[in-house]
Order: C-alpha cells, then structure tokens, then sequence
C-alpha cells in the first residue's frame, strides 16, 4: 500500500481522467468501482466546502479516523484529542523550546518569510537561539521589507536572504535543509478564512462574526486540514524525494496545538477574518503571538495589521493556463510523485476504495 502526506489536484484529477477512459490500456475499472470512486470524491468535495477550503485542497484526519480517495499517513505527527490539557508552559516557553527543537535537528532552516506577524514571530524565536550562519530567509518579493523595514534591518538583513522571484513554490530544498513557514498559526488563533472569496455570500459574512458558529466548527476544520496548511509551499520543489524530517512548519508543533485547544475551550480566541480590509479587528487578534513578538519590537508587535501576499508573488496563479507544478504528490517515505513517475502510482494500492 502507498500512503501520502500531500496530494495535488493534479493528481485527483489525473486518476478521474485515468478511470474514465474507456480505451486505458493498462487497467479495465468496472462500473462498481467508478461509481464508488465518484462518490469519494464528492464527499472529499463537500467536506472542503464545508471547510471553507478551496475545491483543489486535500483532506487528511489527524485522529486517522475518516478516510477519503487516497490512502495518507498522519506518522509524522502525534495524534492529539481535543481536550484541555493541564500545565502546560507559557506561549513564549513553548515558541523558544519549539525553535530549540529545529535548531537542534543540525541543518540549515529555511524559513519562509511575509512580513506578518506569524512569520514575524518565527523569525524572532529562531534568531534568538539559532546561530546566524543556520537561517535562510525565503521572501516572495521585496513586501516583507517595505511592511517591516525595522525586522529587515535588525534581523533579515543580517541572515541569508534571497526573493524567491516568481517561484515561491520551488524555492525551499527539503531534501538537505529544514523548511518552515509560519502558515499554521492562522488556523489555530482564530482565522475564520475567507468568507466572501469562497463563500459569495452576505451570509457567511454574518456567520464568521458569529462566535458560537465559528467555535463548533474550529475543531473539525483543524482535526482535517492542521495538517496540509504548509505543503503547498513545496508543489514546484525539483528534488525526486524529500526527507519528512526536515518538514517543520512552526506551528505544526504538540504543545502549540495544544495551547491553541486550551484557549478555545476557554473562549479566549478572538476572531478574525483573512481579509486585509478589516484592519482595526485585526491589531485585536493573536495577542499571544503579539506578546511574544512584543520582547523584540513592541511597536510592531501592538500595531501591525494583516498582511496578505500579492497575487503577482505566486507567478503561477496569475497566468491563464492550468498550474503546472512539478510535484503531484509526496508519499510517506517523501517520494515526490511528478510528471515522470507518475504511472507508478496510478494503481489501486495508492487508494482506500
């Protein structure tokens, strides 16, 4: 059996048109199985829907519990109930031991770089207990600079650097080095998402400043999609297979997971959405995160709204033609799944039905 870490709608894709096409040379499916294969995925599709995540988004369940078209293996990380959990150290204890942790691994980080308050917030835990020569600082463009010239001149500019050049997607290199980003800490802290870009509605507007709805949902949107935030930061890496271990997102961290549950059984999550138009809310939002932040530049930290990548840094996305990234899909061991290998993954193995 092939087990995978992330899946591409690409390679979704590629097995409807697999299955569908009557004159395949290689596998004959019956009907059975096609009706069955169509079923999966528009349950995975309404799921995503009701997830408010995009339709080429993939699912993978924390607790291992619902299964969708394609086999995945959640081994790479703990299986954490949502409960609350006693004891646990401060915000800025757990930030400082999970820097700790990557540096510790003995390899060069890079971290993938915005500007906003998360990354923000990664760049000050890493530099304060990583020698220098150990950070590499991804940017898109020249944003991070024009939004947070001080953290450039304190900090970035000291560090390797580079812009990443219309190829944000390829630039990491998790085969040798450690990749992080700090993607997660939306999804933890109180990011509703982006109502009136996948929702079209006046009435997801309304729901996303609903407290109540937005509580009973964090947990299964979190339980499913914790998981898949940072790795489509990878779809254009040209490695043949990656080393999981080097796959470190920030906040893809136990004991921060688990602070980010303590806070939402408590009620303390204030709510936000990812539209940059809400400035005002924002500054009132992650104050865990600002605290930290705050022992570096409390300027910053207290008055920094949100920052959103510009559509023109994911070259990719503002051309009229399909994505055509190199990476399909990464399986369990970090086989990338591309263009060249992908017939060895097109069989009944790789799937749950």
């Amino acid at each position: 059996m092939t087990s995978f870490v992330y899946v591409s709608d690409a390679y979704r894709q590629a097995w409807k048109t697999y299955v569908e096409n009557r004159d395949n040379m290689w596998e004959d499916f019956d009907d059975d199985f096609k009706s069955e294969l169509e079923f999966i995925l528009d349950k995975e599709q309404h799921h995503l829907k009701e997830y408010t995540r995009p339709p080429y988004w993939y699912l993978n369940d924390l607790l291992e519990e619902n299964t969708f078209l394609f086999n995945t293996n959640t081994y790479w990380f703990p299986k954490v109930e949502f409960e609350y959990t006693d004891n646990l150290p401060s915000f800025d204890d757990i930030m400082i031991a999970r820097a700790i942790e990557i540096r510790d691994k003995g390899k060069e980080i890079e971290l993938l770089y915005s500007g906003g308050i998360d990354s923000v917030a990664v760049l000050y835990a890493l530099a304060e207990v990583c020698p220098r020569d150990q950070l590499r600082i991804f940017m898109g463009d020249e944003t991070p600079v024009e939004i947070y010239p001080h953290g450039y001149k304190k900090v970035v500019g000291h560090l390797y650097n580079i812009f990443a050049d219309g190829n944000l997607y390829g630039c990491a290199n998790p085969d040798k080095r450690i990749f992080t980003t700090g993607c997660e800490a939306d999804r933890l802290f109180g990011s509703t998402g982006y109502p009136h870009g996948r929702m079209h509605n006046n009435e997801m507007w309304t729901k996303n400043k609903d407290e109540e709805y937005n509580a009973k949902r964090w947990w299964p949107i979190t339980r499913h999609t914790y998981l898949t935030q940072s790795f489509r930061f990878l779809q254009n890496i040209s490695v043949d297979k990656m080393d999981l271990d080097n796959y470190q997102p920030f906040f893809l961290c136990p004991d921060i997971l688990r602070y980010a549950m303590n806070m939402h059984i408590e009620k303390k999550i204030v709510w936000h959405t990812n539209w940059w138009d809400n400035e005002e809310s924002f500054i009132k939002t992650k104050m865990d995160i600002r605290n930290f932040i705050s022992r570096f530049d409390k300027d910053y930290a207290y008055n920094q709204g949100k920052t959103n990548m510009r559509p023109e840094v994911q070259h990719q996305h503002t051309i009229p033609l399909p994505l055509d990234f190199n990476v399909l899909a990464i399986t369990d061991d970090g086989t990338i799944v591309n263009r060249k290998n992908i017939m060895q993954y097109m069989n009944r193995e790789c799937l749950t039905i």
